[in-house]
């Protein structure tokens, strides 16, 4: 499969790649308005963090019910069932209604941004060789969205507009995604039949048929490490995303205007996807590369910590955010690479529900300690949650190596 090759492909990657900018955003934006909802709701740090419970709830939904979905709809109804939910999450928020119904709308969005995301890499995944480049796309998109919204919303409540009209913005945007959905995925259980059907079960239509396949995934060690890695790697990467701006105003005495260092963070893990991911995934492989990766941007957000500047910490988020960054989509083309075919659908749609479900639970973790311990606890929180996905990394069967018979596959084979 290529681009052009069905000739949809390529407006398809492009929707694709729209969706993930609105994800990108969407993940983004709450940790810059945070100060905004707790003065506009008067709640604490705790209360205002079960956002991220209600998203979380929504990702593990999809994750429980992912089976099933495959067998009820065809791959561009998912799509536009996920588009949906996400845009009935945009427009309750922007209703700047009563706080628990908010909770609601992130858990429909939640469920939303799961389907859509776990479908969208599968897409992504499909392009061979060149599978890696195109998810580091994709997910650059991502990148890029979290990068830009935190810039609009932190001109919203500087210039006093309330923050729950920001979402009205990703309403429009995720409108205009549900249209390019519907157009570009017209056909394609049709013309992608040839290349999914290697991916999928002979005799796929039966319930026990779909148990059988989720026993199999459920039963599959590399599908718990993935999804154990991507749980506190996304856990790790929105919890930074999410409290920097907290962070730097009420541990280091910034302003409001401070929410550019999120930007700041955000276009790093962009740019790294960008540039960093293919070369070291060429050069390097997939495990030297995440390892290369998390050690640095440890390093960088140690710095952050230690040193007592707002510009110092938003040059060093950034770079830590451009270390960050790789990871995610190296992590994406190795599953893909490794997951057996029958279960490589339910294995990856695991994979990525259990990462978005991280990505919303640690926020509110950290949201937690910090009422009751500071906002210092932000970046140290992100050192124990990589250090943490690491060891799933290193548990991991490394491909790369071969030992000889009698020898031992020792910690440094399994790292290097």
């Amino acid at each position: 499969m290529t681009p052009n090759n069905p000739p949809k492909n390529i407006w398809r990657m492009l929707a694709v790649c729209f969706f993930m900018l609105i994800c990108g955003a969407s993940d983004a934006t709450p940790g810059v308005v945070l100060p905004e909802i707790e003065s506009y709701y008067k709640i604490s740090y705790g209360v205002v963090s079960i956002i991220w419970v209600g998203n979380a709830f929504g990702f593990i939904l999809v994750a429980c019910i992912s089976h099933k979905m495959e067998s009820w709809f065809n791959h561009r109804n998912l799509l536009l069932i996920g588009t949906g939910l996400a845009m009935l999450m945009y427009a309750i928020v922007s209703s700047g209604t009563k706080y628990p119904v908010i909770v609601i709308g992130f858990f429909f969005g939640g469920a939303g941004l799961a389907i859509n995301l776990s479908k969208s890499n599968v897409f992504m995944s499909r392009f061979g060789d060149k599978s890696a480049t195109y998810l580091s796309y994709a997910q650059c998109c991502y990148g890029v969205g979290a990068t830009v919204s935190p810039l609009i919303a932190t001109a919203f409540v500087s210039s006093g507009i309330k923050f729950h009209f920001f979402y009205l913005v990703l309403l429009g945007c995720a409108l205009t995604a549900f249209v390019l959905f519907f157009l570009s995925f017209s056909g394609a259980e049709t013309d992608l039949a040839p290349w999914e059907a290697e991916y999928r079960d002979e005799n796929k239509g039966s319930d026990k048929d779909h148990r059988e396949l989720l026993k199999a995934s459920l039963k599959n060690k590399v599908t718990w490490l993935m999804a154990l890695f991507t749980f506190f790697y996304q856990g790790a990467e929105v919890a930074v995303g999410g409290w920097i701006v907290t962070y730097l105003i009420d541990y280091r005495g910034g302003r409001q205007s401070v929410g550019y260092v999120a930007s700041g963070f955000w276009s790093g893990v962009a740019l790294g996807r960008l540039f960093l991911t293919r070369p070291l995934y060429k050069w390097v492989g997939p495990r030297r590369s995440v390892f290369i990766c998390s050690l640095t941007a440890m390093v960088f957000i140690g710095l952050t910590w230690a040193v007592p500047s707002i510009i110092a910490a938003g040059v060093l988020v950034s770079l830590a955010g451009f270390f960050v960054g790789p990871n995610y989509p190296t992590m994406l083309k190795l599953a893909s690479d490794m997951f057996p075919r029958k279960i490589h659908i339910i294995s990856l749609t695991i994979t990525t529900a259990f990462g978005s479900s991280g990505g919303a639970f640690f926020p509110f973790i950290i949201g937690m300690a910090a009422q009751k311990l500071g906002a210092f606890v932000v970046l140290p929180g992100f050192l124990i949650l990589y250090t943490l996905m690491l060891a799933f990394w290193v548990a991991l069967p490394n491909k790369d190596r071969r030992i000889k018979d009698g020898d031992k596959f020792g910690l440094w084979q399994r790292i290097w």
